[in-house]
């Protein structure tokens, strides 16, 4: 458990280079770990997303996508590897970064006798000042579940959350709220009294427990199995979690990410025989999510695996989390488009590189008709700029200016 005495609340403003952490810093964070607990627990406290520690630096501090200093003194090379020892629990986690590998993991404090704090960790190699380093970013993972309101999740998708088959995917870049919409539709299923679901969920590493929201004694049977992916972790892979989950009768099957042809022919597969598929990639848009992963498959096979993958969409959502002009606040706008016959008929008389044109007459039909169930980006960007939260222009810094042309 952590001294909360120790941290320093002292108010700060939104363009403060420096945002003090502690009250007082240790001489060095790996003579004490549990005072490094209270530094990552604090900076949490203190509204930080992300928390990114490299060797010989300063440690910066993320709050509302700007970068702050958390501490006054950079961490020195060997206190920066105890510590990734420390919190991998095992003292081999910097000779596996100076074999060329990363470390995906999740992380967490005892805070007090009634809460927990939890992080997701990537530990990275890099080159820093001449001479191997590491590089530790930890993103701090709210303790309560999101639910559907708390993500801003539009009202007209929520009715096709739960198709009897099928995959709804939801991408954008690093940092732009996949994982935490994905754990606000399954909780969705998870409080669903009139339909228990079985969810198998498998995720680099598990961010959220949902210990907040399932109990034996509550009123719906659901539950959910969950498996941490990648080294040292539960499975390898996600499509060796995939293909394990066929045999376990699962209703929905989270995957973490769909990055690879393992895990997108996985996906595919659970869909085509009966299961509810929720999946992440990284893509900025529909259109540019569609060609990637029709093209993570080999040339030979992807005239056919791109048919399936069009069979089995059910929701396509591209996100981006933009920040309001005042520093204070984060807004989800997204890109979606619903599939149901007739959008897919529209994609499968079309090659792969025609699925552009596709999603650009869909997204012009959506703004204008209710029979196809679709938005554009740039129009959830304008519905931000109406109600005042963000300026004209930075509503053009954040979106590119060839995605408002269809407003036009």
């Amino acid at each position: 458990m952590i001294d909360e005495t120790r941290l320093d609340e002292t108010p700060f403003k939104p363009t403060d280079s420096f945002v003090p952490v502690l009250k007082e810093e240790p001489t060095r964070f790996d003579s004490s770990p549990e005072i490094f607990d209270t530094f990552i627990v604090g900076a949490g406290k203190r509204g930080a997303s992300d928390i990114t520690i490299q060797s010989e630096a300063r440690p910066r501090i993320q709050i509302n996508s700007r970068q702050h200093f958390g501490t006054k003194r950079m961490l020195l090379r060997s206190e920066v590897d105890l510590l990734l020892s420390y919190i991998w629990r095992s003292s081999d986690a910097p000779s596996i970064l100076r074999q060329g590998r990363c470390l995906d993991f999740s992380y967490e404090v005892q805070v007090s006798r009634h809460e927990r704090h939890r992080f997701r960790v990537n530990a990275t190699p890099i080159t820093k000042n001449g001479g191997s380093g590491v590089e530790l970013t930890m993103r701090s993972l709210p303790s309560r579940t999101p639910t559907l309101d708390d993500v801003q999740f539009e009202q007209e998708l929520r009715p096709f959350l739960n198709p009897k088959s099928g995959i709804i995917v939801i991408a954008g870049g690093t940092g732009h709220g996949k994982s935490t919409t994905m754990a606000a539709i399954t909780r969705h299923h998870l409080e669903n009294h009139e339909n228990p679901r079985k969810i198998v969920d498998f995720q680099a590493p598990i961010e959220f427990t949902f210990a907040d929201i399932l109990s034996e004694q509550g009123d719906s049977a659901s539950l959910i199995g969950q498996s941490e992916i990648g080294e040292g972790r539960d499975l390898p892979t996600f499509a060796a979690g995939i293909w394990s989950s066929l045999r376990r009768a699962p209703a929905i099957i989270n995957v973490g990410e769909a990055r690879d042809h393992g895990s997108m022919s996985g996906c595919i597969a659970a869909s085509i025989q009966g299961h509810i598929v929720n999946t992440t990639t990284h893509a900025g848009s529909v259109a540019e999510g569609l060609r990637r992963m029709a093209m993570e498959f080999p040339a030979e096979e992807q005239a056919a695996r791109a048919f399936d993958l069009i069979s089995s969409l059910q929701i396509f959502i591209t996100q981006h989390l933009i920040r309001t002009s005042d520093g204070t606040r984060r807004f989800a706008v997204r890109e979606f488009l619903v599939f149901d016959d007739d959008v897919r008929d529209r994609f499968l008389d079309k090659p792969i590189d025609g699925w552009s044109a596709v999603v650009r007459q869909l997204l012009k039909e959506g703004m204008k008709s209710d029979k196809v169930i679709a938005r554009p980006l740039a129009q959830s960007t304008m519905k931000l700029v109406d109600e005042g939260w963000i300026t004209m222009s930075e509503a053009r810094s954040f979106i590119p200016r060839s995605m408002f042309e269809i407003l036009a």
